[in-house]
């Protein structure tokens, strides 16, 4: 008989061996339907369970970690960033005429930095022509007056020049350096060390006198002595420096009064006040007098 050929009630052969197949099979299709739903759940509820466990007692601690160590990270970030130093500032560069077509400029400079302290190279351009390199500092927290003084100049009659800074080196202050406390230590140094008894006299033509002198005593009542100290002089009208100069102080020691004596050949009127500033580098072991020295 034909595989498909109809029996009974119309059942082909094919159709009645499948239908025997179910009946013979159908007990284990449903129990591994059900082992298959089972088997679905176990895996989808395993993968909800291993989610919640990897979020919450996994995965969260080590990136709470991660989000503590970021937030310190851009703490420490934020206090390197305050700790570097800031930018000196400087004023407008000031130019005197003076005798023999010559030229004398001055600027401030200022470090704003309570923990660093500065060294470069400096010089001025005047009319496109440079000055010398010089070489400077500036204190933390000092407000200093760098000169270039008797430029010979091709343009005498200039009346403005800029500050080239080069090779700046900032340094920072070691704690133990300045005994925990530089203001103590820049006051138990130079504290003591004061400019007196100044005084301006203009020349006068009555008198005989061809050129202005300023007079003024450094005193040293300190314990320190000190190698060599600029002090730089500016003769004020108001508010405005007409002239300005420096001299050099060598091996002031500890208890000396020196008497200083400056000349100004120029014509210098309506001098209202003398502003007298000492530069020295009291950060420099190399700047004090050695104990040999003081007994001479």
């Amino acid at each position: 008989m034909a595989a498909n050929s109809a029996t009974g009630r119309g059942f082909t052969e094919g159709e009645l061996q499948a239908a025997g197949w179910w009946v013979r099979n159908r007990l284990t299709m449903r129990r591994w339907f059900r082992i298959t739903l089972i088997a679905l759940n176990v895996l989808v509820w395993g993968y909800v369970g291993w989610g919640l466990l990897d979020a919450y007692a996994i995965s969260y601690p080590r990136e709470s970690r991660l989000t503590l160590e970021i937030a310190a990270n851009q703490q420490n970030l934020n206090r390197l960033m305050q700790d570097r130093p800031i930018n000196v500032g400087t004023s407008a560069v000031s130019v005197f005429p003076t005798t023999e077509d010559r030229l004398d400029m001055a600027v401030d400079i200022e470090n704003p930095n309570e923990s660093w302290w500065a060294e470069f190279s400096y010089k001025f351009n005047v009319a496109g022509e440079q000055t010398p390199a010089r070489q400077g500092f500036v204190l933390p927290g000092e407000l200093t007056t760098l000169t270039e003084l008797g430029f010979e100049s091709s343009s005498p009659n200039a009346r403005a020049a800029q500050l080239l800074i080069d090779n700046i080196r900032w340094h920072r202050i070691e704690p133990s350096e300045v005994e925990y406390d530089y203001q103590k230590f820049l006051n138990k140094r130079v504290g003591d060390l004061s400019v007196q008894n100044v005084t301006f006299d203009p020349a006068s033509r009555g008198a005989g006198r061809t050129a202005s002198r300023t007079r003024f005593d450094v005193v040293n009542r300190g314990a320190y002595g000190f190698w060599s100290i600029d002090y730089i002089i500016k003769l004020m009208r108001g508010r405005t420096v007409v002239a300005i100069n420096k001299v050099n102080v060598r091996e002031l020691k500890p208890g000396e009064t020196r008497e200083i004596d400056l000349l100004w050949y120029d014509t210098i009127s309506s001098v209202t006040d003398t502003e007298i500033i000492p530069v020295i580098n009291v950060l420099d072991p190399n700047a004090y007098l050695p104990a040999s020295r003081l007994a001479d």
